[in-house]
C-alpha cells in the first residue's frame, strides 16, 4: 500500500544513491529499499541516520537472487541514478535495469545514453529530468500518482520482459 522505491547493486560513488536518500526527504509516504553492499555503504547509513530517514529507508544488504527478485517485484519504482562521472558511466547499461524489467517494475533511469535509449525504446519507465532531489520528488510522485500512465508503463514493461531476456541476446 506504501510507494516503495528500490535500488539494487553496488553502494558505491557515482551510484546516485545519495540523491535517492536525499530525496526521501520531500516523500514522507514513500519507502526506500537499498538492496546491496559496497565501499560508501557506513557514509549512506549515517546520511539516513542523519537526516532522520531511518522509518522511511530500509538497507537489506546483499541478498540471494530469488529473494532479490522476490523484493524487487513488489516495489513500484527502480531506481538506477548514475551521474555522468565518464565514459564508464555515461554509457553504462546497468544489470539492475534488467532486474526490474525482469520484475516488471518501472524504471527510473538517469539521463544517460544508453538507460534513456531503453525507456524510450520500450516506454518501462521515466528518465530524470533534475537531479535536484526536490524535483526529483516530485516527478516520482507525479509518475506513481499518474495511473494512465503507470497502466501503460505495467502494460509495456509485459512485452519487454519477454524481448529484454539473456537467451535472446547471448548468441549477438
Amino acid at each position: 500500500s506504501r510507494p516503495t522505491l528500490i535500488y539494487q547493486g553496488a553502494l558505491n560513488v557515482g551510484r546516485g544513491i545519495e540523491l535517492a536518500i536525499d530525496t526521501m526527504n520531500y516523500l514522507s509516504c514513500y519507502k526506500l529499499i537499498i538492496v546491496g553492499t559496497g565501499d560508501i555503504e557506513v557514509e549512506l547509513r549515517k546520511r539516513v541516520i542523519n537526516q532522520k530517514l531511518f522509518d522511511r529507508i530500509e538497507f537489506t544488504g546483499r541478498l540471494e537472487p530469488s529473494d532479490l527478485h522476490r523484493l524487487t517485484s513488489t516495489a513500484w519504482l527502480g531506481l538506477s541514478l548514475e551521474e555522468d562521472m565518464g565514459l564508464n558511466y555515461r554509457y553504462a547499461l546497468p544489470n539492475k535495469i534488467f532486474d526490474y524489467i525482469a520484475a516488471k517494475v518501472p524504471i527510473l533511469v538517469s539521463d544517460l545514453p544508453e538507460m534513456r535509449s531503453v525507456v524510450d525504446e520500450y516506454r518501462v519507465g521515466i528518465v530524470v529530468k533534475n537531479r535536484d532531489p526536490k524535483e526529483l520528488a516530485l516527478q516520482i510522485s507525479d509518475f506513481i500518482e499518474d495511473k494512465k500512465l503507470r497502466e501503460m508503463v505495467e502494460k509495456n514493461l509485459q512485452i519487454a520482459s519477454m524481448e529484454l531476456l539473456w537467451s535472446n541476446e547471448e548468441h549477438k
